[in-house]
Order: C-alpha cells, then structure tokens, then sequence
C-alpha cells in the first residue's frame, strides 16, 4: 500500500493539534474513550473445547454516559483512501474491518501503525486524533484463547447445569503476556459480560474512566449474582482479555489492543424459557 507522504502526515497532525484543540475540551466532555483493536474470537463448547469464530478489525468510539457522538471515520496512514464509517450499536458507536479466518490476512488488510479517528460529538468535533496499534513481542500471530470455567460455590459445573439461586464465578486462564507496559496510562484489561437469551445485559465488569471498578489483568475471576439469574434460561457469558496500549490526546484517552474473546453459552436449571429462534 501506498504511504502518505511525511508532509502530509505532518499537515494532518498540525490540524488535529490546532482545530481540534479549540472544541476539545467539550468532546472530552462527550467521550469515554477511543479503542482501536485486533481481536481473536473463539467459541467454547460445553465440554470445553475451543473452537476460532474468527479474528476481527474494529475501532469504537465509547460515549460518556447519557452523551452523543454523531458521526464518526477512521483511517490509516497507510491508506488514507480506505475509509471506515462509525455507526451506532446500541450503547456503542463502532466501525467495523475485516473478519478473517487467517491471522496474516487480517495484518495485511490493517496492518500495525498510525490510524486517525475524526469524529463529532453533541458538544463539538475532534479532527484526526492518532492511536498507533502495534503488536507486543510476546504475541504470535494473535493472543491465545484464554479457556474459562463455570462455578458455584467450590463446585466447577457443566454449562448446562447451572443453578438459579446461586451466585455464579466465572474464571478463565490468563492471555500470556499480559502485563502493564511502562508507557501506558492502564494496566491490561479485562472485560466480563453476560447476556440472556434475549439480548439483555445482566453483568458487567466495569470499564475504566467511568469512577466506578473495573478488571485488570491481575484478576482471574468475576462473580456473577444469583438474582439476575432465572430458571430455565440459555444466557452467554463473554470473557475479553485485552492489552492497553493507552494515550491521552486533547483529553479522551485511547486503548490500543490486541485482545481474545472467548463466549461461552450456560443453561439453568428448570422448565426452559421461550427464548427467541437463532438466525443462521
């Protein structure tokens, strides 16, 4: 691919730092945090098998709580013709690249480096904010799947004999390599999420910058509370481990990451729900 010239890689960064400075502080008002990230999504079975989903580009722009970001590209340096739009997902605001089998596909279709997020939010705009993506030594081609377990109390349980009335611990093996490099502004992160059958959120972890607890790589486990669970439902249960590479420019922070994704789907005990029919 074709390179920007230095020049012009210059002209973009002086715009980035001078209009956008001028709005930036109302942006960061408006914004939680930049990800920009190469992921590894593996499914596993309920005898604990992993199997590879598929390795996926993104880039996600998380709004503040009760804000709004209204548009939103991305680009690299690289190849500044090929252009990613953000759109809306619900909560999230995301641009979405290439989902591949082959690792090496996925690293020439967005190769490591420099990539510019523009984006406008309620409050105002921030033009070519720079997040460089760079795989760490201690990982291959893509992060490895992390295996998880499901139990309750000291028991570790089959996916599909899960109780209602019981707290639930999720635990998982840890990605190697994670750590906090001594530039970045987090440790590694990781997120726990769980889902009923009909899409709703019934547990989070917690993400950084909202005040609130969050995981970090030091954690190997996440309780998720009997009360949200009930009889009878199938629900999936999402463990992403994540490095952070994280800056901070003009006030919104940006993670920069290589992360594996393991999904995990688990089924209480009692008469079934009528939970919705899987597309395929």
């Amino acid at each position: 691919m074709r390179k920007i010239s230095a020049v012009f890689i210059a002209i973009i960064h002086l715009l980035a730092t001078g209009s956008a400075s001028a709005e930036s502080a109302d942006v960061a008002a408006d914004v939680l945090f930049l990800v920009l990230g190469k992921m590894a999504l593996y499914d596993q079975s309920s005898d604990g098998n992993l199997s590879l989903r598929n390795h996926h580009f993104v880039a996600e722009i998380m709004p503040r709580n009760g804000r709004q970001i209204i548009s939103g590209t991305l680009i690299s340096t690289d190849a500044s013709k090929e252009v990613l739009q953000f759109s809306s997902e619900g909560s999230a605001f995301l641009a979405h690249g290439a989902r591949v089998m082959d690792p090496a596909e996925l690293h020439r279709l967005h190769p490591d480096g420099e990539y510019l997020f523009s984006y406008e939010t309620q409050s105002g705009r921030m033009d070519s904010q720079p997040v460089t993506l760079m795989k760490r030594a201690n990982i291959d081609a893509m992060p490895a799947a992390a295996k998880v377990t499901l139990s309750q109390g000291d028991e570790e349980l089959s996916s599909s004999n899960v109780q209602p009335d019981a707290d639930l611990t999720v635990s998982w093996q840890s990605m190697p390599g994670n750590t906090r490099v001594s530039d970045s502004e987090l440790d590694d992160l990781i997120f726990v999420l769980a889902f009923d059958c009909f899409g709703e959120n019934i547990a989070h972890s917690g993400r950084p910058y909202q005040g609130g607890p969050y995981l970090t790589f030091a954690d190997s486990q996440f309780v998720i509370a009997g009360s949200s669970l009930v009889s009878g439902m199938s629900y999936k249960v999402i463990v992403e481990q994540a490095t952070a590479d994280v800056k901070t420019f003009l006030g919104v922070p940006s993670i920069a990451t290589y992360a594996t994704l393991t999904f995990v789907e688990f089924q209480t005990s009692g008469e079934t729900q009528n939970c919705p029919v899987k597309s395929r």
